[in-house]
């Protein structure tokens, strides 16, 4: 053969690749797969914790938390406020059932977040959290919830523009109402 060996070609004299050729075909797939691995995951936080999986909630301890209400119980919205408040719901011995409206992600995290990042942001099982979808009122769909399975609501709205519907947020002790003070829950008596 002319100008080198036979083993610096892609094939040798029987027809077969080389070692070093099949190499480095191996390491470009090898990094082709990684990229791709790489690329799939782009922007997902990896800090945060993976929701808990529980057993589902038996109806009568959950509540029905107004997610996109509770966030502002400081003032300004904040995943702190938010977080704080459905432990103070849990502390209580209630299961949290978390609605929220369609904008929350750009409200809180300035990009769109649906239920299951949103409950990965909160520690919670996907099951226990729900973003309406855009143009859907979380109110409806929180009320609606409330009144079909029996449940409190934890929200400062009083509901108002709702009370012909749903004569429930009239009830005295349906909503539980708090503030977000010295960084901690306070309930309303």
């Amino acid at each position: 053969m002319r100008g080198g060996n036979a083993r610096s070609h892609r094939r040798n004299s029987e027809g077969y690749m080389s070692d070093e050729t099949v190499l480095a075909i191996g390491a470009a797939l090898l990094l082709v797969v990684l990229a791709g691995l790489m690329w799939r995951d782009r922007g997902r936080d990896r800090t945060r914790r993976r929701p808990r999986e529980t057993a589902a909630p038996p109806p009568e301890t959950c509540v029905v938390v107004d997610g996109s209400n509770v966030m502002h119980w400081g003032g300004e919205a904040s995943e702190l406020v938010l977080i704080r408040v459905i432990r103070a719901v849990e502390a209580r011995g209630l299961t949290p059932i978390v609605i929220f409206d369609a904008n929350v992600g750009w409200v809180l995290y300035d990009k769109f977040q649906g239920a299951f990042a949103m409950a990965r942001r909160v520690n919670l099982p996907p099951r226990q959290v729900h973003v309406v979808d855009k143009g859907v009122v979380a109110d409806a769909e929180i009320l609606e919830l409330a009144r079909r399975e029996g449940l409190k609501i934890v929200s400062n709205d009083r509901f108002r523009d709702w009370s012909v519907r749903y004569p429930l947020v009239k009830a005295k002790g349906r909503t539980l109402r708090g503030t977000w003070s010295d960084g901690t829950v306070r309930w309303a008596k």
